[in-house]
Formats: C-alpha cells, sequence, structure tokens
C-alpha cells in the first residue's frame, strides 16, 4: 500500500517531490494549477524533465493529480462546461508530461437539473479530454454536496437511452467513457 499526502507545488513542480519526502511519502497528489481558479499554471518541458528527475531520484512511487473543484463537467451551462473541459484537458495533459498515475477528478453536479442528464453531459465531456489527451488516466471520486452530485448516485439511476452501466460497487460509468483510461 502506498501511503502519502497532498503536496503543494509552489516554488516549481519539483518542490511538490521535496515536500513529499520532508513527509516520508510514497505516494504524492498535486494540483496543477489553482485549485478555485481557471487559469491554468504555464508549465514548459523544463518544469516536467526537472519533475522527472527529482521524482526518479526519490522514493516516492505514485504521482496524482487532482483537477481544479471548479470543474462540473455535468453543467448546464455552456461557459462552465467550456472551462471544465479546457482545465481537465490541462489536468491530463500535465499528468502525461510528469507521468503521473492518474488526474482525479469530481464529475459534477446536476445542481437543480435532472441527474440521468447530467451523467451523460458528464461522460461526454470526459470522453473528449480523453481524446485530447494520449494516456493519463482519470479517476473519478466520489463527492458530497448538495444534491445532484454524481458521485452520490445510488444504483438503480439510469441515464436517457440506458447509456450508463453500472459497475458492482454500484458507480455509474457512461458506456461512451474509455474503460482503459477512466478508474473509479
Amino acid at each position: 500500500m502506498l501511503i502519502g499526502a497532498h503536496v503543494s507545488p509552489a516554488g516549481g513542480l519539483p518542490r511538490a517531490v521535496e515536500r513529499g519526502v520532508e513527509r516520508d511519502c510514497r505516494s504524492i497528489q498535486i494540483f496543477n494549477q489553482s485549485p478555485r481558479m481557471w487559469r491554468p499554471t504555464a508549465y514548459g518541458e523544463e518544469d516536467f524533465a526537472a519533475f522527472r528527475e527529482a521524482l526518479a531520484a526519490s522514493p516516492i512511487d505514485a504521482v496524482l493529480i487532482h483537477a481544479v473543484y471548479l470543474v462540473n463537467s455535468a453543467s448546464e451551462d455552456e461557459e462552465i462546461r467550456r472551462k471544465s473541459l479546457a482545465s481537465l484537458i490541462h489536468s491530463l495533459t500535465v499528468g502525461d508530461a510528469i507521468g503521473a498515475a492518474g488526474v482525479v477528478l469530481h464529475a459534477g453536479s446536476a445542481l437543480q437539473g435532472d441527474v440521468g442528464e447530467a451523467v451523460v453531459r458528464a461522460g461526454s465531456l470526459i470522453r473528449e479530454a480523453l481524446a485530447e489527451t494520449e494516456r493519463c488516466p482519470l479517476h473519478l471520486e466520489n463527492t458530497a454536496g448538495a444534491g445532484g452530485t454524481l458521485g452520490a448516485l445510488v444504483r438503480g439511476a439510469r441515464g436517457p437511452d440506458r447509456r450508463v452501466r453500472w459497475r458492482p460497487a454500484g458507480r455509474p460509468v457512461p458506456r461512451f467513457v474509455s474503460p482503459v483510461r477512466i478508474g473509479i
């Protein structure tokens, strides 16, 4: 079992590795940008190379990126969905570049809307983000919240046209999301 912590990459991506090592972590999780802003951090290949070098020299075996809290892949609001897609693509791209074990995502919320339709919207956005990136897996994290949260769905709910299938744990995955790159 890997034990780790959520650490800050403030001061540069390699600092996250240093912070993980200081805490005797075998795994770390980072935000690749401010979790409460849409503006992505402009990392370059030098940043990625320095991170990979620091990681290779450390006892850390796994790195996860947590997508920003603002992402709502299920939103009915087109601007929020556009920003969510761009942010998720950025997280997956950084994940590809640093060799992350995955990007952790709260899939979103239907808010006051239909949850089944929200699952379909979320699946569509997730599929598009995965298609725009190379290999970094996506991990859907359950959520608690003020209703309509996709991670709080219960067995038996179905999206339009029955496009949602259930895994044994009772968590939905839209059929058109790649099972190779998505974990729940």
